[in-house]
């Protein structure tokens, strides 16, 4: 999966959005959201158990409470979505607080993000990408 690219999009009166066609051609008819870092993740099955494995790299340990806890955090915060036929994926399927946290209510920023896409609130995807876009040669030469 290579997902890239940046669609606007509005929420639907039922809080469906749907993805963009090229990222329909890469999704299964399910997709895993997860609130993360101020969005949801959007991730295929695969794609979900390769992101926990980042989480644990070491493997996760079900004797080290922190382990347990993130994980239980992470897998308790996931909501699965089916994909429908007309590419639509129902956020209102999600718990209100997730919708809230992410700041989701109309205007979205559907993302693609390599191996997952991001669902943002349209203007705070715009004042994240300013203040990157002002660091990204730092971001991208740092030592």
């Amino acid at each position: 999966m290579f997902l890239t690219g940046t669609y606007r999009h509005n929420l639907d009166a039922k809080s469906r959005v749907t993805l963009p066609a090229t990222f329909r051609r890469q999704v299964d008819e399910q997709v895993l959201l997860v609130p993360f870092n101020g969005a949801l993740y959007g991730f295929t099955p695969d794609t979900y158990r390769e992101w926990l494995g980042s989480v644990f790299p070491a493997g996760l340990n079900p004797r080290n409470a922190k382990d347990v806890r993130l994980q239980r955090a992470i897998a308790s915060s996931t909501t699965t979505v089916d994909v429908d036929s007309a590419g639509r994926i129902a956020l209102g399927k999600l718990p209100a607080q997730q919708l809230v946290q992410c700041g989701l209510a109309r205007e979205v920023a559907i993302v693609g993000n390599i191996d997952h896409f991001e669902i943002w609130d349209a203007q705070t995807f715009d004042q994240q990408m300013a203040e990157t876009s002002s660091d990204l040669d730092s971001l991208m030469f740092s030592e």
